[in-house]
C-alpha cells in the first residue's frame, strides 16, 4: 500500500539511529481512517500516512523545503483533525456500550433476584467483549492522534529551525 507522503530522504538521526525493522513499522507509519465515505464500498476511507519523509531538513534545499511547511502543515493537520473526530466518535461508542453492558448486567441481576456490589458490576463490564473492543479501538485512535499531533510540533519546530538556517545561509551568501 502507498503511503503518504511518498517515501524520500529519511532524517539522518533516523537513518542513522533507528532499526530499519522499527522504520517501516506502524510507529512511523499506520493507517488512519477519515471521516470521508468512499462512494465505490460505503465505507470510510483509509490511508496510510508515513510521519518521517516530511520531517527531514537538508540545507541543500532549504528554499524549496520552507515553501512546503505551508502545505504540510495544513495535510497534517487536517489528518490530525480527522483522527481527532474518530476519537470523538470512539469515546461515544465507548459509553453508549458500556451503558448497554450496564444495563445487561443489571437485567441480569433482577431475571435472577441477585443484587451484585457497585465493585462486582463494575468488574462484570469491565469484562465484556464488545466494550473492550470498543475500548481497544478508543485506544488505538488516541495513539494515532497523539503521533499526528506531535507530527504537528515537529512541523513548527522545523519552521523554526528553517529560518534560522535560512540567515545562516543568506550570511554565506553575503561572503562569498
Amino acid at each position: 500500500m502507498k503511503s503518504i507522503p511518498s517515501r524520500n530522504e529519511l532524517p539522518a538521526w533516523i537513518t542513522n539511529n533507528v532499526p530499519e525493522a522499527l522504520v517501516d513499522s506502524t510507529i512511523f507509519r499506520f493507517e488512519v481512517k477519515l471521516n470521508s465515505i468512499d462512494p465505490d464500498t460505503g465505507k470510510h476511507r483509509i490511508i496510510t500516512v508515513d510521519i518521517l519523509p516530511d520531517l527531514n531538513l537538508d540545507y541543500d534545499t532549504l528554499e524549496e523545503q520552507v515553501q512546503d511547511l505551508p502545505a504540510q502543515y495544513a495535510f497534517w493537520a487536517a489528518i490530525y483533525s480527522e483522527c481527532r473526530n474518530m476519537v470523538a466518535l470512539a469515546e461515544r461508542a465507548v459509553k453508549v456500550r458500556r451503558a448497554q453492558a450496564i444495563r445487561a448486567v443489571q437485567k441480569d441481576a433482577a431475571d435472577n433476584k441477585v443484587r451484585f456490589t457497585a465493585e462486582q458490576v463494575k468488574h462484570l463490564i469491565e469484562a465484556d467483549n464488545a466494550l473492550v473492543g470498543a475500548d481497544s479501538k478508543l485506544q488505538k485512535f488516541q495513539m494515532q492522534a497523539g503521533k499526528l499531533y506531535h507530527m504537528l510540533e515537529a512541523l513548527k519546530m522545523k519552521a523554526e529551525l528553517s529560518r534560522s538556517l535560512a540567515g545562516f545561509k543568506r550570511q554565506e551568501h553575503e561572503r562569498s
